[in-house]
């Protein structure tokens, strides 16, 4: 395997692949993360592990994420069982993805945990539970403070786990060393994920509140203007989507799916 280090504009050319793909097949892309959120959703209901089986599950639908957005690129179709394709591979890939998933949702309870110190655990029973916080810590910008610690106590985790779904399907790596792998990918090429970061940052800060200013230049009320820029934000989340396949694409240029992937899981063989 082949690893890279691209110039800082690559970081670029991500974000304008994320948008060429999206108007190239719109329909494809939202019909992908319809059905994640429909999946997702349903098993978030159920008590007590609910607010833990996005965590649990992500690294598997990235994988099917993945495939999705290669289809989109090449204009081939898409269709919702796409995102089982994780499933799909052999026994031991299936093992080491599901491994990846407990090893994201033990990270991201370490980086909540460590925003607790700050905030008592008001972050982490908000994102895995929907427990509201006090007002008083939100008035005071405590909660503010610990969802900044929380953000840059992440930094390594996304590190980490960037590439880690397609070097364990793709590549056949175990866990650990795709996480190794992955960071160390990052790591040489960070001035380009940090170009790739800050202007997703800005189209993410900017656009939504542009549409919202406009609506409301032209008469709309707050709530529709609002409304007008969900939709908008749903376009700008699912570019975002597509450009992680360009940087897969990009920095693993010989990563392809694997066969098993592809036409399905083959028969195992009798013990």
């Amino acid at each position: 395997m082949q690893l890279r280090t691209v110039p800082a504009r690559e970081g670029l050319s991500w974000v304008k692949l994320g948008f060429v793909w999206l108007f190239r097949q719109p329909w494809s892309a939202m019909m992908m993360m319809g059905s994640y959120i429909l999946v997702v959703g349903l098993f978030s209901m159920l008590p007590v592990l609910g607010g833990l089986v996005p965590l649990l599950v992500v690294q598997i639908a990235t994988v099917g994420f993945l495939l999705a957005s290669r289809k989109i690129a090449r204009g081939e179709a898409v269709w919702p069982t796409v995102l089982l394709t994780g499933l799909r591979e052999s026994r031991s890939r299936v093992r080491a993805l599901l491994a990846l998933g407990v090893l994201y949702a033990a990270a991201v309870v370490g980086v909540l945990a460590v925003a607790s110190l700050m905030d008592g655990g008001a972050l982490l029973r908000l994102l895995l539970f929907g427990a509201m916080p006090a007002q008083a810590l939100v008035k005071s910008g405590v909660l503010r403070d610990a969802a900044l610690l929380a953000t840059l106590s992440y930094i390594p985790v996304s590190m980490a786990f960037w590439f880690a779904p397609p070097l364990v399907s793709w590549h056949g790596m175990g866990p650990w060393q795709a996480l190794f792998t992955s960071f160390v990918i990052c790591l040489r090429n960070v001035r380009a994920f940090m170009l790739y970061s800050m202007q997703w940052f800005v189209l993410f800060a900017t656009i939504p509140l542009l549409v919202v200013t406009l609506a409301q230049v032209v008469g709309a009320s707050a709530e529709v203007a609002t409304l007008l820029s969900f939709p908008v934000a749903l376009m700008l989340f699912l570019a975002f989507i597509l450009s992680f396949y360009g940087s897969v694409q990009s920095l693993l240029p010989d990563s392809e799916p694997s066969p098993v992937a592809l036409r399905g899981r083959p028969p195992q063989a009798p013990n």
